[in-house]
């Protein structure tokens, strides 16, 4: 099995108030969290929330927790511009661009990942195709940084639209000096160089720890995430 990776950036350096966002969303929806939790080791119940840096709050959920809800909730609450990335699988990587919890932006490598549907496919390629401009603008980045990432890739061979059989081609690197090829999910912490957020380079070097009661999964609303 793949990695499942889910982890949101929150352009704030107020921690605290990124902690109580979550603790909040989690008490709207009445399920019982421990916002100070620090006894034993990390779980997957567990949320983390790392020290702000380059003016943004990193919060590392479970891998398998669909944060969209949360973000919105959050972003919502505290008036303030949101990124947040899902891994699915070590396959591909989806992004979405919240401000004051409105998506402004959604965008997925694999949009195609579920469903061979030609209609159906057609509709999430537009619906996660990406847009360099809005996000550009909304973090106050040249368009340029940000678009190179934004591409649909496709981890096989197969056919053509007109039924020939072709090699996917080599996607290399956004930039020359980026850690990870564009066909890894992992070019996320790249793109996120480029718009400020930092994947925190010590997962265990957290500031604060939430603790969900057992039995969350799926108990929680998971907003539109379709990927």
């Amino acid at each position: 099995m793949g990695e499942f990776v889910t982890v949101s950036a929150f352009r704030t350096q107020d921690a605290e108030a990124v902690r109580d966002g979550a603790v909040g969303f989690f008490s709207v929806h009445s399920w019982p969290a421990e916002p100070f939790h620090s006894a034993g080791s990390v779980t997957e119940d567990d949320v983390l929330i790392y020290p702000p840096v380059n003016g943004w709050t990193v919060v590392m959920w479970s891998g398998y927790f669909t944060e969209l809800a949360a973000v919105e909730y959050i972003s919502r609450q505290l008036g303030i511009l949101t990124s947040t990335v899902r891994i699915h699988d070590s396959d591909y990587w989806s992004h979405a661009l919240l401000r004051d919890g409105v998506v402004l932006d959604r965008f997925a490598t694999m949009p195609d990942y579920f469903t061979d549907d030609p209609d159906e496919i057609a509709r999430l390629r537009a619906k996660y195709a990406g847009q360099p401009a809005v996000v550009a603008e909304a973090i106050g980045r040249p368009v340029e940084q940000v678009a190179p990432y934004l591409v649909h890739v496709n981890l096989e061979d197969g056919e053509d639209e007109d039924g020939y059989y072709v090699d996917e081609p080599e996607l290399g690197k956004a930039f020359p000096d980026d850690e990870f090829e564009l066909d890894s999910p992992w070019v996320f912490a790249d793109f996120w160089k480029r718009l400020g957020p930092r994947y925190p380079e010590d997962p265990s070097a957290y500031l604060a720890r939430i603790r969900l009661a057992s039995g969350w999964s799926n108990k929680l609303p998971a907003g539109d995430a379709e990927l």
